[in-house]
C-alpha cells in the first residue's frame, strides 16, 4: 500500500475520531432558592459532603435558618463550630476544572481548595461581606481552577455557622466516550495491518 493511501486512512481515522469526539463539558449550577432541603439531592448535596449548619452535618434537613438564599455551611463530620473542611466524590472532583461559589462571612476565614493529589491551588482571606441574611444576599464571589480536578476546599478556623454560600458553578472537563476509544483502537489496528502487509 502506498505511503498516500496509509495518508489518506490516517487523516479519515482522525476525522472520524474527531467527529465522535468527547462528552461535551458539563456545568453544575446550586442556588439554594428551592425549599430545604431540596439541594441535598441535586450534585452538590450528592457529590460532596456540604452539609447544613443547622443540622449538625445530618441530611434531611428543612431548617434554613434566617439565610433567605443561601446555606449556612457545615461539613459531614463537624456541623457545630471550628472549621469547615468539604470533600468532592473522587470522580467527580477528579474532573473539576473549575468551581466558583459566592461566599458571605461574618468571622475571619480563608477560602482554600487542594487538587486531587492534595496540593494546595487556591488559598485567600476571604472579604467579610456580613450579607447573609437579606434577600438577594450580599455575597463576594471566589472561582477556583484546577488542570488535576478539585479534591475538596475549607474554610479555616470558626467558619461553620459563620460562613454562607450561594451560587455555586462547578464545571467538568470533556471525557472521551467509550466510542472514541473503540475507533482509536480500530485505526490503530488498521495501521499495524497495513504495515505488516507491506514488510510480506
Amino acid at each position: 500500500m502506498t505511503s498516500h493511501r496509509i495518508s489518506f486512512f490516517a487523516t479519515a481515522i482522525a476525522l472520524a475520531v474527531a467527529s465522535i469526539g468527547s462528552a461535551q463539558a458539563a456545568v453544575f449550577t446550586e442556588d439554594f432558592e428551592g425549599s430545604f432541603p431540596a439541594w441535598e439531592s441535586q450534585w452538590f448535596g450528592t457529590q460532596s459532603t456540604g452539609r447544613n449548619y443547622y443540622c449538625s452535618g445530618a441530611l434531611n434537613c428543612a431548617t434554613r435558618g434566617n439565610n433567605p438564599d443561601g446555606l449556612w455551611l457545615a461539613d459531614s463530620t463537624n456541623g457545630s463550630s471550628g472549621p469547615i473542611d468539604v470533600k468532592f466524590n473522587t470522580g467527580f472532583g477528579d474532573s473539576l476544572t473549575s468551581f466558583k461559589l459566592d461566599v458571605a462571612g461574618y468571622t475571619g476565614t480563608t477560602l482554600a481548595a487542594y487538587d486531587k493529589d492534595n496540593a494546595l491551588i487556591f488559598s485567600q482571606n476571604l472579604f467579610l461581606t456580613f450579607g447573609a441574611m437579606s434577600d438577594p444576599g450580599v455575597y463576594a464571589s471566589y472561582t477556583i481552577t484546577s488542570n488535576n480536578g478539585i479534591s475538596h476546599f475549607t474554610f479555616s478556623g470558626n467558619a461553620a455557622g459563620n460562613t454562607s454560600i450561594d451560587n455555586l458553578v462547578a464545571t467538568t472537563a470533556a471525557v472521551p466516550e467509550p466510542q472514541t476509544y473503540a475507533l482509536m483502537l480500530a485505526g490503530l489496528g488498521m495501521f499495524g495491518f497495513m504495515a505488516k502487509r507491506r514488510k510480506v
